[in-house]
């Protein structure tokens, strides 16, 4: 689904509101939530942004309208992105996206994500606490889901853990994660 936890929105904009970076790297956008929260609670829904947003999708068949509120939107798959762009951001948000790698391929990417993140930047994981069964669904293969992570497991690679969210609602209870240079 190009959508990920509801109960991963209110985590996440305390904590871009907290750290308010002026560079955001939003991975596996999907519909584009992540970009949404950048637009409405950094830069208060105004243009001109003052925020530069970048975002990584590997299904183009997910854009819309709300794509139009990145600066710049690369369809290609997120290991394509790093090994093109050497970039550093001030946030790089991967939320919902971490279950759809299998577990090697899953922590060699959090690794890579960190030199990406500037010098007292962040790193944003959100991730399913339970494992959720998910085939390839609307036709995009990338979908399903691969892997479970713990809380334990962040923790042991340097992320600050915190549950949210509701078990018997959409998406249930997730991991919020946060990993600062």
């Amino acid at each position: 689904m190009p959508i990920g936890s509801y109960a991963v929105v209110p985590s996440l904009t305390e904590a871009l509101l907290r750290c308010q970076p002026r560079s955001v790297l939003d991975l596996g956008i999907g519909f584009g939530g992540g970009g949404v929260v950048v637009r409405e609670w950094l830069d208060l829904g105004i243009r001109t942004w003052k925020t530069y947003l970048v975002g990584v999708e590997v299904w183009a068949d997910y854009r819309n309208p709300v794509w139009d509120l990145y600066n710049v939107v690369y369809v290609q798959t997120i290991e394509d992105f790093l090994a093109t762009n050497d970039e550093k951001f001030d946030a790089v948000l991967f939320t919902d996206v971490l279950e759809h790698f299998e577990r090697d391929a899953g922590h060699q990417l959090l690794e890579s994500l960190k030199s990406r993140v500037c010098q007292g930047g962040n790193l944003f994981v959100a991730t399913p606490a339970q494992f959720y069964p998910q085939a390839a669904c609307h036709g995009n293969p990338w979908e399903q889901h691969r892997s479970l992570w713990t809380a334990e497991e962040l923790e042991a690679m340097g992320f600050l853990v915190k549950r949210t969210g509701t078990p018997e609602l959409c998406c249930g209870e997730c991991l919020f994660a946060r990993w600062q240079r």
